[in-house]
């Protein structure tokens, strides 16, 4: 006797496709975040900024001679440019796609979109930053370039206290809480919270007022808050090394627009190459720039990281 199965029933079955698209994993972006960064503006006719800077005198303590006026000074000035790009993306839609979709193809591609621009700034704003800085390298080795630091010599306590004290002396301004900005890899966040050589890691849930948490803070360790970041700078070296990115209450780095952000949605038939209204066109772009103000303003702490992760 023969038996009807489901799988001759194989080329009458769909699938029935969910509307709710699954969520992407995504990673916090700070490089792009204006509380960092002295913003300038483009006035009409210009496609360069720059930045002046007029550093101080130096200091005067011999005593003058009576009736003698003292030797002139003049001031330095120096300055720093920021010349800008263009960036932007397309997708691309046809009118038979979005028909048959079973799911918000527009909407979808527009936020998608919305993602990749700002991901995309803040990585290259990211690489700028991570290209100059003080270089500051693991205490207690005699590492003075990249290529010495060792495959073990992962981030610490006592680094982070020396590092304080030369950023202290170099009289980088701690920000408004008493605590300078570090910004850490996960793998570099591992390491200082291992290290209990010392004592002195506090975890976000034991501040006494937790509610001014910063974004992706892990703890308070040797006068820094640390915040750690997924896309965090790293290098090809002798082995790979973790950039962490540590700030004061002084804008290391200046950025500028010389078009501001722009998104677009042309409509099916929106130009003469697509006469029969056959595609839809979604995109964004902007025009921008970032460039170092002065590498003295911040430091680039870099150590190896734990494998495995």
């Amino acid at each position: 006797m023969a038996t009807t199965t489901a799988s001759a029933l194989a080329a009458a079955i769909t699938f029935k496709v969910q509307k709710k698209v699954l969520e992407n994993l995504r990673a916090e972006l700070v490089w792009a975040d204006p509380a960092y960064a002295e913003s300038g503006e483009f006035a009409p006719g210009y496609d360069t900024l720059t930045f002046v800077a007029v550093p101080d005198l130096t200091l005067t303590t011999t005593p003058l001679t009576e009736g003698t006026a003292p030797t002139a000074n003049a001031l330095a000035i120096t300055t720093t440019t920021v010349s800008t790009d263009q960036y932007g993306d397309v997708v691309e839609i046809t009118d038979i796609a979005k028909v048959k979709s079973p799911i918000e193809i527009v909407n979808i591609g527009t936020e998608r979109l919305s993602r990749q621009s700002k991901e995309s700034i803040d990585q290259i704003s990211r690489d700028v930053i991570a290209a100059s800085g003080t270089p500051f390298y693991p205490t207690g080795s005699s590492n003075t370039v990249r290529t010495d630091v060792a495959s073990t010599e992962y981030a610490t306590a006592a680094d982070l206290r020396f590092l304080r004290t030369k950023m202290y002396k170099a009289s980088i301004p701690v920000f408004s809480d008493g605590y300078y900005r570090l910004f850490v890899s996960p793998e570099q966040g591992y390491a200082l919270r291992s290290d209990t050589a010392t004592g002195g890691w506090i975890d976000v849930n034991k501040y006494s007022n937790p509610d001014v948490l910063l974004r992706g803070e892990l703890g308070r360790q040797e006068g820094f808050r640390i915040m750690e970041v997924v896309n965090a700078p790293t290098f090809a070296s002798t082995t790979t090394v973790h950039a962490a990115i540590a700030v004061g209450a002084i804008k290391a780095w200046g950025a500028g627009e010389l078009q501001t952000f722009s998104t677009y949605h042309v409509a099916p038939g929106g130009d003469h190459s697509d006469v029969l209204a056959q595609k839809e066109l979604l995109g964004w772009k902007i025009d921008f720039g970032l460039a170092v103000l002065a590498n003295n303003r911040y430091f680039r702490y870099e150590t190896a990281a734990h494998a495995g992760f």
